[in-house]
């Protein structure tokens, strides 16, 4: 038995190294989340809007059925509003009062968030809304970076354009109050 562990630790590292030089991040042990839709990482992986495309031997991960079980809903959409806006008036707040690593784990919870409101909005065919998203998703790593980093001007200038996002989508694609509660608007999804 001490004879397999050694053989099946180098047969492990063996598979390890070469996805890792195939580009195959699925098995090469990275824990890093796929790149945002229509983006591609250092690895060569593109995302889209119904899935994960790999680079190197270009195999496809997304299938009809991975498609259907990724599809936003809008109560999933709406629950990540809800979500939204305490969670960057805590970055904001953070940001202001120098807690750089509250602002970070805020700031990443934001980039996740708006990428599912892009995801939703791509679904549907909303270009307008996507491209708002991947703004503010964009902007929410930014400022996750720079506050990790320790440089709070940067990361203040990012999360300045987060807020910016917010009122187009929010005219084209909301209705609501604040005590009523906000939703989509009626009709502007098309079947």
């Amino acid at each position: 038995m001490s004879i397999r562990i050694p053989v099946v630790m180098f047969v492990a590292s063996l598979s390890i190294a070469c996805a890792s030089r195939n580009g195959d991040t699925a098995t090469s042990g990275s824990t890093a989340p796929p790149p945002p839709a229509g983006q591609t990482s250092g690895t060569g992986q593109t995302a889209g809007a119904g899935g994960a495309r790999q680079g190197g031997a270009g195999a496809t991960a997304s299938t009809a059925g991975a498609q259907a079980a990724a599809r936003i809903t809008p109560e999933q959409l709406d629950a990540a509003m809800k979500t939204i806006a305490p969670t960057n008036a805590a970055m904001q707040k953070a940001l202001k009062s120098s807690a750089l690593p509250d602002a970070a784990k805020n700031a990443q919870q934001l980039a996740t968030l708006f990428g599912d409101v892009e995801r939703f909005f791509a679904q549907n065919k909303k270009d307008d809304a996507v491209k708002l998203a991947q703004t503010a998703r964009t902007a929410a790593s930014d400022v996750a970076g720079a506050a990790s980093a320790g440089d709070a001007t940067k990361a203040m200038a990012a999360a300045g354009t987060v807020g910016t996002t917010c009122t187009p989508c929010h005219t084209a694609y909301r209705e609501g109050d604040a005590k009523t509660g906000y939703q989509l608007k009626a009709g502007t999804l098309t079947p």
